[in-house]
């Protein structure tokens, strides 16, 4: 974290990827997940500590998320493995806080949103996809219609754009 933090406040970077592993749990789910939670958290709470006395947090959009979820049931060995739902969590300047944008249902299957309201619509919503949050996350940037942006184009209709997600 320092390293990233030092080369946002040099302006040498502007994206870094820290990560903590062994939270890929196929087995012992829940002792192994509490034993993490807390060294997760303690390192989030130090970036953005660090990030203050450094005088950038104002400047930092902080995405915490996995690169899967875990299933709805434990194994045989009481772990979880691979699913395709999973959360994300947004912390900087204009996010707004203390919201929950999106659901799943009785059995952890993702419910359908309206993209203008965010509210859940199971009839007509869509299905939000990695896209979806990486293109709302091109417009908070500013960046949607940046040279490089154009090269790695998103197709995501009109219609499907996120309104709102982060304020």
């Amino acid at each position: 974290a320092e390293i990233a933090l030092s080369c946002f406040k040099g302006g040498v970077c502007v994206s870094a990827n820290l990560s903590i592993g062994q939270f890929d749990s196929h087995a012992n789910n829940d002792p192994d997940q509490m034993r993490l939670i807390p060294e997760f958290l303690s390192g989030v709470d130090y970036l953005m500590k660090r990030a203050e006395e450094l005088k950038i947090r104002d400047k930092l959009v902080v995405v915490i998320q996995s690169e899967m979820g875990r299933t709805p049931h434990y194994n045989k060995g009481q772990g979880k493995d691979h699913w395709s739902i999973g959360s994300i969590m947004f912390m900087g300047k204009g996010i707004q806080g203390n919201r929950v944008v999106g659901a799943t249902d009785e059995k952890q299957f993702l419910v359908p949103i309206d993209p203008k309201s965010l509210a859940l619509d199971e009839e007509k919503g869509i299905r939000t996809r990695p896209e979806h949050i990486h293109r709302a996350l091109r417009e908070l940037a500013g960046i949607e219609n940046h040279a490089f942006s154009k090269k790695f184009p998103l197709k995501i209709p009109k219609g499907e754009r996120l309104q709102g997600l982060f304020g």
